[in-house]
């Protein structure tokens, strides 16, 4: 009778988790904006070291477009996204994150375009009290590329000179916050006067409005033909080479991204004249251990506190995640876009 009692009790529960749904954001097929479809799909439960988190608020990345693409291999139906929630189950492991406020960022298209997303627990970031839930969509992922790009790709003296393209952007913004944190001068490229005001508001001391064809003569000019100390490149194809005429003798410039494609293979002469350098950082590799994730999350997240980053967020709903992500690749948003889910 207890077997049979126990039995009776378990499949009503099974039942409903089995039946249990929730709103996503899928891409079913590599393409444009519009292949991301809001559909209901059935709500997953966390695995072993795993947590389930509801999402509050989703940040809209160039990486949710390459994996859209299929620049970034993946397999489909996915559900791109990362940032944000509180975590409302866990898997055996697990359980110490139960009920708390959490940012997270991990390799692989992230889940978080959803009501819930499943997320290893080793890729948790803990927030603390005074850290709003969009504050910290906002600026995880865009800040902790920030902080390596600027602290770890090269190495710079206070004082010198950096080039920040798309100075307007969300990642562009915190390039320029954090290089003014480390004492630098900051030359911003942005596309328009609109743009302009943005990131002399993040602090660049100099701003160049350009179709990015032209650049390189403005910046020669603004540093006496001198050239500047690094490149923050996330535009890729439109830029690249033409940065490498106004890097000043062992300066470097670092590709971090490709908004407008991958440019083509450069010839290593470019580089040969002045010992110039080419970096190509991924993000992944400079958190690739919880341990390193945790204490860069730290560092930015206590510049949040500090109120040493200034945020600037564009919130949709989730059932316009295809027009967030037509909004960013066509170059329309200033700051951090993001999808209010809950």
């Amino acid at each position: 009778m207890t077997f049979r009692a126990g039995l009776l009790l378990t499949l009503p529960l099974l039942a409903v988790a089995e039946t249990a749904e929730m709103l996503a954001g899928v891409v079913q097929e590599h393409g444009d904006s519009g292949v991301i479809k809001v559909m209901r799909q059935p709500l997953p439960s966390p695995g072993p070291g795993e947590v389930q988190v509801q999402i509050a608020y989703a940040g809209v990345n160039f990486i949710d477009i390459y994996f859209r693409e299929g620049t970034y291999a993946s397999t489909l139906p996915l559900v791109p996204g990362l940032e944000g929630g509180v975590v409302q189950s866990a898997g055996p492991g697990a359980e110490v994150w139960l009920g708390r406020r959490v940012a997270f960022v991990h390799k692989g298209a992230g889940g978080a375009y959803a009501e819930f997303a499943i997320v290893p627990a080793a890729r948790l970031v803990p927030l603390g009290s005074e850290v709003e839930l969009r504050d910290a969509a906002a600026v995880l992922l865009q800040g902790l590329t920030a902080q390596y790009l600027v602290d770890d790709t090269i190495r710079l003296q206070r004082n010198d000179t950096v080039l920040v393209h798309a100075g307007a952007g969300g990642t562009g913004r915190l390039i320029i916050q954090v290089a003014k944190l480390r004492g630098l001068r900051v030359i911003a490229t942005v596309s328009c006067k609109e743009k302009a005001a943005v990131a002399q508001a993040a602090g660049a001391d100099e701003v160049i409005i350009s179709d990015y064809t032209t650049f390189a003569s403005e910046v020669l000019q603004m540093t006496q033909n001198k050239g500047v100390a690094a490149i923050y490149d996330g535009i890729g194809n439109m830029t690249f080479l033409q940065g490498f005429s106004c890097l000043q003798p062992r300066g470097g410039m670092v590709l971090f991204g490709a908004s407008s494609g991958f440019p083509r293979s450069v010839n290593l002469d470019v580089l040969a004249k002045g010992s110039k350098s080419l970096v190509r950082p991924t993000l992944f590799d400079f958190i690739a251990q919880d341990a390193e994730l945790r204490t860069r999350a730290a560092m930015v997240m206590g510049w949040v506190q500090a109120k040493q980053l200034k945020l600037q967020t564009t919130i949709l709903p989730l059932s316009d995640a295809a027009e967030a992500q037509r909004r960013l690749q066509s170059r329309e948003t200033t700051g951090k876009l993001l999808l209010e889910v809950t």
